[in-house]
């Protein structure tokens, strides 16, 4: 019998991290590490408001590149319960992951992006509640305990909102994510914040979990926000709302008064 459990999957880097909690919960149950085997440069998914950010040289929308994996190998790498990352080549698997889009209902695009795969391998069932991703963050993450880190993506994003109540605050706010997104953002809200940029995605959650609390829309950088368990905010993707906060000081809104509500809640915390 193997000593790893090893699992393929074909996902972006948010449903990823969405798959570790079970990754975890396996670990805890049988006390064996998972291999990890991502393919690279699949076709992307796409519904309305759902486009993906990164391109195979046709221009063709992809789920995820070697960048992506290689920022992200640190990340799972140093979780306890994960023995290897590595791109797919034909291996056989115990768990295929990519069969929760593609053998058996478990409502897509719709419910909670974070529970479709205990749809299909109940055996990955795990308490959300709890954080799935540990980073323990050294004193150098101490000057993030007061900022606010930001993300939002051109993906599923909530257009009836308005960020320009950013502005007076816009001294604690720092932005995570692509520099076209930042840009984008501050563009468009008439905002000056400033764009981390990381070395790798174990960094990137280094400084979300450390941070004061987490505002963004569904993505990436949201899904690590809810694994390590910030303090978070969430733009809800209106027409699938299928990533859904779950644990203490985790908010999600679809209208500008509940966001300023739970945004000046978190700021006096």
């Amino acid at each position: 019998m193997s000593d790893y459990v090893t699992f393929k999957t074909s996902s972006p880097s948010g449903d990823l991290i969405s798959f570790l909690s079970g990754m975890k919960q396996i670990y805890s149950d049988t006390g064996k590490k998972s291999v990890v085997y991502q393919r690279l440069n699949m076709p992307g998914i796409s519904y309305m408001g759902s486009l993906h950010p990164f391109e195979n040289e046709s221009g063709e929308p992809i789920c995820m590149n070697r960048y992506m994996f290689d920022m992200l190998y640190p990340l799972l790498k140093s979780q306890e319960y994960i023995e290897d990352f590595l791109v797919y080549n034909g291996e056989q698997v115990q768990f295929d992951l990519d069969n929760i889009r593609l053998e058996r209902f478990t409502n897509q695009p719709n419910g909670s992006l974070n529970r479709w795969f205990s749809y299909i391998f109940p055996d990955m069932a795990s308490d959300l509640s709890k954080k799935w991703i540990n980073v323990p963050c050294g004193t150098i993450y101490k000057k993030y305990k007061d900022k606010i880190i930001i993300n939002f993506t051109e993906r599923h994003r909530n257009h009836i909102l308005t960020y320009h109540y950013l502005k007076p605050h816009q001294d604690k706010i720092m932005f995570v994510g692509l520099k076209k997104e930042r840009d984008l953002f501050c563009n468009n809200w008439g905002l000056d914040i400033p764009l981390i940029e990381v070395e790798n995605f174990l960094q990137l959650a280094k400084i979300i979990k450390a941070c004061k609390f987490f505002l963004g829309n569904a993505s990436m950088c949201y899904q690590i926000a809810e694994a390590v368990k910030s303090k978070r905010l969430l733009e809800i993707f209106p027409l699938h709302p299928n990533v859904i906060p779950v644990g203490e000081n985790a908010f999600d809104y679809y209208h500008q008064i509940s966001m300023e509500y739970y945004f000046n809640k978190l700021l006096k915390q």
